[in-house]
């Protein structure tokens, strides 16, 4: 492959961040095919042996991405390949194709990170919540085109701001359980007419249930734009929040001030905060 081409196709940019979901996936994979009989116990010893060092590698940052393999499929096979050797390292990806298994390690990815960020807009739910409890009668105006408009209090306004993100937590689930489909045994498009136990791999890896149509689950990316439209809203109530912050601390509203900690000044005006 010409250079350009090699440097235009590249994924492990991209890929790096899913090691860890591609060698859990590549785990419940090697388990199922043992179940199914089609890997002896030696086999299977022998490549979760080199998954694991994988993962211990990957965590201790010493597993190298090596981009001529291409992506990171690819990388942690030759890995187990060259540690298991070809017969069982080579066996690992029976039964499965790297269109099946990328989608395996992009649900499992977005699955966790989705968990991280509900977890964090809970906190912050939580927090405001918890302030807006104090400053119930805390009176400011409330405003509409930045002018005054109606009085309100801290405590109102702070809830608002919870409000919002409470919706944004029902869309994070949403997103959530359209996430959590395992594609795994969809193969290419087809899946396979090899014995495989989809719902094994479903109950090794967490999932709620299958992607159950191959064609369908191999070309399914609606999930992402779901999940990236969570994020956004999620954000956008965010921005506004920091927004309003910025604008209640300068000098023209003078409404808060925000913490030393948390501010910095100006090289030229030392008015600035």
């Amino acid at each position: 492959m010409a250079a350009a081409m090699a440097a235009y196709t590249e994924s492990l940019s991209v890929d790096a961040r899913m090691v860890a979901e591609d060698i859990w996936g590549s785990q419940a994979h090697a388990l199922m095919l043992a179940e199914c009989g089609l890997l002896d116990p030696d086999e299977l010893r022998d490549i979760l042996t080199w998954l694991e060092r994988a993962r211990a590698d990957f965590e201790s940052g010493a597993f190298e991405l090596r981009p001529e393999l291409e992506d990171v499929h690819m990388n942690v096979e030759r890995y187990v390949t060259e540690g298991a050797g070809a017969g069982a390292g080579g066996r690992l990806h029976t039964a499965r194709s790297r269109n099946d298994q990328v989608l395996t390690d992009c649900r499992l990815y977005v699955r966790r990170r989705l968990l991280e960020v509900r977890a964090a807009t809970l906190a912050i739910v939580e927090a405001m919540l918890a302030r807006a409890a104090t400053e119930t009668e805390t009176v400011m105006p409330g405003y509409t085109h930045s002018q005054h408009a109606q009085p309100i209090t801290f405590g109102f306004w702070a809830s608002a701001h919870a409000s919002a993100w409470l919706r944004d937590l029902r869309r994070l689930a949403a997103a959530y359980d359209a996430v959590n489909r395992n594609p795994l045994g969809a193969c290419a498009l087809a899946g396979t007419d090899l014995p495989i136990d989809r719902g094994l791999t479903t109950d090794l890896l967490g999932f709620a249930g299958l992607a159950e149509h191959a064609l369908d689950a191999t070309s399914s990316r609606d999930f992402l734009l779901e999940t990236t439209s969570a994020l956004t809203l999620l954000m956008l109530g965010l921005s506004r929040l920091s927004e309003e912050l910025v604008w209640w601390s300068s000098h023209e509203f003078r409404l808060i001030e925000l913490d030393d900690a948390y501010t910095s000044g100006s090289s030229i005006m030392p008015q600035k905060k």
